[in-house]
């Protein structure tokens, strides 16, 4: 405990540039821990079959995106935290934290009926049929999960949005490497345990989601926290107060949603192709996002700091962080980017020996090398706006590039010109040009300065 607050006090005198760093690295440990559940995922699932890895891949995308319409309730909370926070008013930080939970309450009653809403849409996901039944079954057992990644969220919020990003990493690895050890025996069948394939995977997931909230809470109602932010005063929020949180949680939520969905359909429409590029396409994922991750760590980062600066009023020093942490991100996803193109069909062959799958891997490894940059931009910026509070344009913006121009490309290359998969990734990689150009004009006008959040 000496040693966070000792951490955080530094932080607060080092250099902008070194504020960002100091705040993403753990966050960087903590999403690494992610990918690497990702890799362990896909890595037990394919003990099972090129059908589980392509079922699993496709199920993580779509959960993904409609679990993310409800966790950003609760990360929200870094908003208004870090708000409250950097004005150095700790009843406003216990009453937001309260507001945000009592939101999650109520929208882990309507999460009830995701199973049957998951089952629903991934009967249109996939042509195979032994793929759209694994990835079903999939689907509907994680859907259990979603109240408890809600209120880690919140917990993720609070902690964040004071300058603590080393207790949620601690959290992220205590939950991967619980539930790597249940992919071992539920997945494969160990310690006696049947073998339960993709549905093992499934359920190990559910358990270490549980054990994350179970921690989260204990953290969350410890003594020092109950007497500084008066976290024991149960707070009831009322309609307004519950709706100063939607004004900001809906729109991310809402733009992330449409962002995901537009590429699971994206990935859909791979896999309309063969099951061996859609396998490959879920194994490049996995590369990929370790570039993903070290931007949205910096992104992170750059939310909860942006968010402290404007309630400090402020925002010169909240311009300098997000020109600081898109130059973090160029550099760190540019150099994850660039290793991609060292040995793409080894890095594909760790996953499968099929040489349709190692071909397909390699063609969209080159590209997405490419393309890290750029996506750098889009990913840091628009964690900043939204961490101003300009949520309801990021939102929109993302609505139309992805509904009328990354979504009607991606139909024409793949199924009017037969464009096959390194042209699909042509289609992606201008959608996220697109995205990355909007952010910044719309960074560069400053309206984000002017943003009240309560």
């Amino acid at each position: 405990m000496r040693f966070r607050s000792r951490l955080i006090s530094a932080i607060k005198k080092q250099s902008i540039m070194k504020q960002v760093a100091f705040l993403a690295v753990p966050l960087m440990l903590q999403n690494l821990s992610f990918t690497l559940l990702g890799v362990a995922d896909t890595f037990f699932v394919s003990k099972v079959s090129t059908e589980a890895v392509a079922a699993v891949g496709l199920a993580g995308v779509m959960f993904y995106a409609v679990a993310l319409l409800f966790r950003t309730a609760g990360t929200s909370a870094v908003v208004f935290v870090g708000r409250a926070h950097g004005s150095g008013d700790d009843d406003r930080l216990g009453e937001a934290v309260w507001h945000v939970l009592n939101m999650v309450f109520y929208l882990s009653i309507i999460s009830l009926v995701l199973p049957w809403v998951f089952s629903w849409l991934y009967s249109f996901a996939a042509a195979d049929e032994v793929v759209r039944g694994l990835g079903s079954s999939y689907l509907q057992i994680r859907a259990y999960e979603i109240p408890f990644m809600m209120f880690s969220a919140v917990v993720w919020g609070f902690m964040l949005g004071r300058n603590d990003s080393t207790t949620p990493m601690i959290l992220a690895w205590i939950q991967v490497l619980v539930n790597i050890f249940l992919d071992w025996i539920m997945v494969l069948g160990n310690f006696g345990f049947p073998a339960l394939g993709v549905d093992g995977a499934a359920y190990a997931t559910v358990i270490s989601n549980v054990l994350n909230a179970l921690l989260s809470a204990w953290l969350l109602w410890r003594p020092k926290f109950i007497k500084q932010y008066s976290m024991n005063n149960f707070r009831i929020a009322n309609w307004t107060q519950l709706s100063k949180i939607l004004k900001i949680s809906l729109p991310m939520g809402m733009g992330e949603f449409v962002s995901i969905s537009a590429f699971t359909v994206f990935f859909s429409m791979i896999g309309r192709l063969d099951t061996a590029a859609l396998a490959a396409n879920n194994i490049a994922i996995q590369y990929m996002s370790l570039a993903f991750t070290l931007g949205i760590a910096i992104e992170m980062a750059a939310s909860s700091l942006v968010s402290q600066y404007l309630g400090k009023k402020d925002p010169d020093k909240a311009t300098q962080v997000a020109y600081r942490s898109v130059f973090l991100a160029i550099v760190s996803m540019g150099l994850v980017g660039a290793t991609f193109l060292i040995a793409p069909a080894k890095l594909i062959s760790v996953f499968s020996a099929e040489a349709a799958v190692i071909t397909a891997g390699v063609t969209i490894l080159k590209l997405v090398a490419l393309y890290q940059i750029i996506d750098a931009v889009g990913i840091v910026l628009g964690g900043v706006l939204n961490g101003a509070g300009d949520t309801t344009f990021t939102m929109w913006y993302r609505i139309i590039i992805a509904v009328f121009i990354f979504m009607p490309l991606e139909w024409l290359i793949i199924f009017r010109l037969d464009g096959g998969i390194f042209a699909a990734w042509l289609g992606a990689l201008t959608y996220l040009t697109l995205l990355s150009v909007g952010y910044f004009l719309r960074f560069r006008h400053g309206y984000w300065k002017t943003i009240e959040v309560s």
